[in-house]
């Protein structure tokens, strides 16, 4: 019986609740393995599950015991934990490296926006387990062997760089790997010339594209051969507004998808409406270990529950995530698809844990707000910035929300088109922000993560 990766134990039932227990049982078996492998590394794992109460492998005997652990780790002492093995050892691979630094083949990171980056270290093992998986996820969208397709995510060592790269070529799919760094004008020729059907991109790049085609090379996207566009690196391809433009203007179906870390790997279905990623991996990684954001306490696995995802590798050499901190607030689904008919675990990500805004007692996340402001296009050009005094959550006074035009919409439009963005906002996030509309081309474009948030300078006391 070929694997089934939406439901990769063949599980039977198909109560919600009924499903996800079963699964808990396949995952525990898995976990008492990893337990057991992490407990030999003595300067991160272990030190951490004797301060949780543990004394032995076997004092965890159930899942429920597992998801009662506290979060071993998040991004900041992951980084803490490379800067110790880097003067203790020598290398940036973290004191939670649980392999010997000769097996690590392969490096991926984070953009490094703080300043330092968070590397993820693969075993050969690992690497071909995340190919086999990343696999999964092109076959889910559709990518057959064969075909070629062309890499616009940034060509560093990101997880959505190299990795997917490699795991293309190994799937046997044909990259045209130029990546983001490239430019829109040369990405657009190279597209023209090499002929992809398949499109890897950041929603930000995808609508650079739309926008600056006919200028660059005379025609529009549509007119290149795209039939899909995988999306992945920020919040976008699930919104309404953005599937529908990349619909319109290049006629290709359009995937939001997630995955590469820990073999983890996560796609929407090619339904018109979007009802979050299917979870492809539940043999490898447990991703939606979920949490009471405020608590720290466990979630029911139910569906529509939301939470912030603890992540753990249920099957990793290198260095694991394991009850891993994310920051993601992520609200699942099990069932029925109602776009695709494929019953299983679906995930939506809800926002950041760091980005949660809070205004006059109301909690709202960016991604949401953008939600909103997107259902005004074609008025406006996409580009918006939430722009606050201090970091979040807090928001003292009105939240101001600056808005791109769209070149077709006059200036003598723009106060009508603030006040019904204001009040509609206020009808469906129940606050009412300050909205301001800018000229089209007055924000910064980029073809990789585009942040929503801009925290203005402060000022010395």
């Amino acid at each position: 019986m070929s694997l089934n990766p939406y439901n990769p134990y063949n599980i039977s039932t198909r109560d919600p609740a009924e499903y996800q227990a079963a699964l808990g049982v396949h995952r525990f078996e898995k976990l008492q393995r990893q337990i057991r492998y992490l407990w030999q590394n003595e300067d991160y794992f272990r030190p951490r599950f004797i301060a949780a109460g543990v004394s032995a492998p076997e004092d965890i005997r159930s899942l429920d015991d597992f998801r009662r652990l506290p979060a071993f780790m998040d991004k900041v002492s992951h980084r803490q934990s490379q800067e110790d093995s880097l003067a203790r050892y020598n290398h940036p691979f973290g004191l939670h490296l649980t392999a010997a630094l000769d097996k690590v083949v392969h490096l991926a990171g984070t953009s490094g926006t703080t300043g330092q980056p968070t590397f993820y270290a693969f075993t050969k093992r690992d690497l071909e387990i995340s190919h086999q998986t990343l696999g999964r996820l092109f076959a889910a969208a559709g990518i057959v062997p064969g075909e070629t397709t062309f890499h616009a995510f940034g060509l560093s060592l990101w997880l959505a760089g190299i990795t997917y790269v490699q795991a293309l070529e190994a799937y046997g799919a044909r990259p045209v790997a130029l990546g983001a760094e490239a430019g829109v004008p040369k990405i657009l020729r190279y597209i023209e010339f090499t002929r992809p059907t398949t499109l890897f991109a950041t929603p930000s790049m995808v609508n650079q594209l739309i926008d600056r085609a006919p200028g660059e090379i005379g025609k529009p996207v549509g007119a290149l051969g795209i039939r899909r566009i995988l999306c992945a690196g920020e919040p976008g391809a699930g919104l309404p507004a953005f599937r529908q433009r990349v619909r319109e203007h290049f006629g290709a179906e359009i995937f939001d998808m997630m995955g590469g870390a820990w073999h983890n790997a996560l796609t929407s279905c090619a339904s018109h409406d979007y009802h979050g990623m299917h979870y492809l991996t539940d043999d490898s990684c447990f991703r939606y270990d979920l949490i009471d954001p405020v608590t720290k306490e466990p979630l029911l696995l139910t569906d529509g529950a939301v939470g912030e995802a603890l992540h753990t590798a249920l099957d990793y050499e290198a260095a694991p995530a394991f009850r891993y901190a994310t920051g993601d607030i992520i609200k699942i689904h099990v069932g029925e698809c109602p776009g695709c008919g494929v019953f299983g675990t679906r995930m939506e990500i809800v926002g950041r844990v760091d980005d949660m805004l809070a205004i006059k007692g109301v909690k709202v996340y960016p991604a949401a707000i953008q939600n909103v402001v997107l259902q005004f296009q074609p008025e406006i050009s996409g580009e918006l910035r939430i722009r606050l005094d201090a970091p979040p959550p807090r928001v003292e006074g009105q939240l101001r929300l600056v808005i791109e035009a769209s070149p077709e919409t006059p200036e003598s439009a723009w106060p009508n088109l603030a006040n019904r963005i204001e009040n509609r906002i206020r009808e469906l996030l129940t606050f009412r922000p300050a909205v301001s509309i800018l000229p089209y081309g007055s924000l910064p474009r980029s073809g990789q993560k585009t942040k929503l948030i801009e925290i203005a300078p402060q000022t010395p006391a």
